[in-house]
């Protein structure tokens, strides 16, 4: 009795989209410590990666603790862990069930928004950057609002494209690695950046194409739901915690009479004009700028494999055919990482990418994931050869027949790409176990779990 008001927040929470729970099994209560089987300690194991972590210490309270672990999980905007000994599984309970209590996002202090605004009001050249707290807290179109008042370019944190609609004048693509060179050139010009929902974590604001973009004398304003996470990787001039939607909203209220007209029509012609200008570079790059003594890495595969694309050329090819409602997943490597500023959304939770864990196999569980939340919008997973043989057991499970269909798109450079390139440009060549078997049909493999592979 009861079991419905424990799983009525599960799904709540799912279906809200909201960080997820981990509920980890551990051994007997009776025998923690004494070397059983599987045993470890998993609140260690698990603590760097999730924002809240409890373990149930008697039966009775289970749900109790449970309740506790969900809220945090949402007012972190993150994931929480339930640590539950393998014996209490079978206990019978009589209890009351808690209380849930749900909090409001948190706004942002009066002061600190205040100060922010008067900033924004008085740039010459605001740019926002918007990062995963922005899609989380469903504001991307209060930032769009915001950034239209001020005509500041909008570009996104790294992995994070799908936090402004690609199809907005004011959208300037994502940062970070492999990213949108118009972005780093307009935020470089930058008199106020505005991180909304933002970690600024190091991947977003590193160095490219020979560019260190970071504005080194603008102000900068931090908005993150974590405090924890303000000021952390960058001096900030106004922090603020609270919710992104809740934020930009108070910012647009609080703009004052004229804000953004500084410069307006020169910087929104400038938008324009590095958008164009870097569309036209980006169609046409084939390879990596990366060089070795003139020769980019994938020359050398290249040259090897003549008749094969190169990465950049696939992913034009396949963004070319891509629908326009799809949902998208990548894996680590340098495959994927080339492909950062070629995925464009319009709506946010598009993109599924692996994140600062890097964890290698993820593109194939995250769009099978994608597909049964979402079971009729078309979802495109992206792997490289190496990653995918990580996770390609899941063809096991997509390949019975009440599965839903899924796309997954293989690059096959025969080796551990971001590896070997490490080594290639750093130690002389002197790479050692980066190499693939070409023998390895994936397309066959396929098949042999009932699944079409080409």
């Amino acid at each position: 009795p009861g079991i419905t008001n424990f799983v009525t927040p599960i799904k709540t929470a799912y279906w809200n989209h909201t960080p997820m729970l981990l509920v980890t099994p551990q051994a007997a209560n009776k025998t923690i410590g004494q070397g059983g089987f599987q045993e470890i300690e998993q609140m260690k194991l698990f603590e760097d990666m999730v924002c809240y972590q409890e373990e149930v210490r008697d039966p009775s309270r289970m749900a109790e603790v449970l309740n506790r672990v969900i809220e945090k999980a949402w007012r972190g905007c993150a994931p929480a862990q339930i640590n539950i000994p393998r014996d209490y599984w079978t206990q019978v309970i009589d209890i009351e069930l808690p209380q849930i209590i749900r909090l409001e996002r948190p706004q942002g202090g009066t002061q600190a928004v205040k100060d922010a605004a008067k900033l924004l009001s008085e740039a010459e050249f605001p740019v926002i950057l918007n990062g995963a707290g922005v899609i989380l807290s469903g504001g991307i179109e209060a930032s769009a609002r915001l950034a239209e008042a001020l005509d500041a370019p909008v570009a996104c944190g790294y992995q994070h494209n799908d936090a402004f609609p690609g199809s907005h004048p004011l959208a300037v693509g994502p940062l970070g690695y492999n990213g949108s060179k118009a972005a780093m050139e307009l935020i470089q010009k930058a008199d106020v950046v505005l991180a909304l929902g933002n970690r600024l974590n190091p991947f977003s604001t590193l160095p490219g194409y020979g560019i260190n973009y970071w504005p080194q004398d603008a102000k900068i304003i931090q908005v993150d739901i974590n405090s924890d996470r303000i000021g952390l990787t960058k001096r900030v001039d106004v922090a603020i915690q609270g919710d992104a939607k809740v934020v930009a909203e108070q910012l647009l209220a609080q703009l004052s009479v004229g804000a953004g007209d500084k410069g307006r029509k020169e910087r929104t012609d400038l938008i324009g004009l590095t958008k164009s200008r870097w569309a036209q570079e980006l169609s046409s790059m084939d390879h990596e700028d990366d060089t070795d003594e003139g020769v980019t890495w994938n020359e050398r595969a290249r040259n090897r494999q003549p008749d094969r694309m190169a990465p950049r050329q696939a992913w034009r090819a396949i963004m070319s055919a891509m629908p326009a409602d799809a949902i998208v997943s990548s894996d680590i490597g340098n495959n994927c990482a080339i492909g950062n500023a070629y995925p464009s959304f319009d709506k946010g939770r598009k993109y599924l990418a692996p994140g600062l864990f890097g964890p290698c196999g993820y593109g194939l569980p995250a769009i099978l994931g994608a597909k049964i939340g979402c079971p009729d919008v078309p979802v495109v997973g992206f792997a490289g050869d190496g990653a995918f043989g990580i996770s390609m057991n899941e063809m096991t499970a997509c390949g019975r027949g009440d599965w839903p269909a899924i796309t997954m798109i293989i690059f096959r450079n025969y080796h551990w790409g971001a590896e070997k390139r490490n080594t290639t440009l750093w130690f002389d060549d002197n790479f050692v176990g980066t190499e693939l078997n070409e023998g390895v049909n994936y397309a066959e493999i396929a098949k042999g779990c009932g699944v079409k592979g080409v």
